[in-house]
């Protein structure tokens, strides 16, 4: 099947039919308001993004920095070229940190205007304040210093050791943040089922 054989075509299905079933929603009666349609598109946004940018996040600490721990440097070379998976993983890392970051401030900005700082649960902030302070690491440290890892900076090979080193620290701290801030991000309105 053409669309499945193709990624950016299957993308581009699951968000139609996301739309078409949402138009089904609407046509029987289980549609949502204006408002209520605006939330649901930036929780689901922030959501999608989130999952990409933590996904990519596990892939890099979890499988491919200690994958490239014994890789000969030509290898690394080949593996940071133009079109390669790693600049195509970093690519997509990059924007889903900017965009998980966008809807949650979208979010936010949501709950704030129906109640001010009550609406806003103490959970969401700690959730908040961690996410924007990886995506701070992501857009300041790690992105600026893996441009000279990978030659999209040049950059001689003791620079180039530094900024790695510099690039693995702030995502390590980015894992170590991710799983309290996927706690209490999940808790904020996923856990008051428990609550008696």
């Amino acid at each position: 099947m053409k669309i499945l054989s193709n990624h950016k075509l299957t993308i581009i299905a699951g968000f139609v039919l996301t739309a078409v079933l949402i138009g089904i929603a609407t046509a029987t009666g289980g549609g949502l308001t204006g408002d209520q349609l605006l939330g649901a598109a930036a929780r689901w946004g922030h959501f999608l993004a989130g999952i990409t940018w933590i996904g990519l996040l596990y892939y890099f600490n979890f499988v491919q920095v200690p994958s490239l721990g014994g890789v000969s440097a030509e290898t690394k070379a080949d593996l940071f070229k133009e079109g390669s998976i790693v600049r195509r993983a970093l690519f997509w890392f990059r924007f889903a940190a900017m965009f998980t970051v966008f809807f949650g401030l979208l979010l936010l900005y949501g709950l704030w205007s129906q109640g001010g700082a009550r609406a806003i649960s103490p959970d969401i902030m700690i959730g908040a304040t961690f996410g924007i302070i990886m995506w701070i690491n992501v857009a300041f440290i790690i992105w600026p210093n893996q441009k000279k890892v990978i030659g999209i900076v040049q950059a001689s090979s003791d620079e180039k050791a530094a900024a790695g080193k510099k690039a693995l620290i702030a995502s390590r701290i980015n894992t170590m943040l991710s799983i309290p801030m996927l706690f209490f991000m999940a808790s904020s309105a996923h856990f008051q089922v428990f609550a008696s």
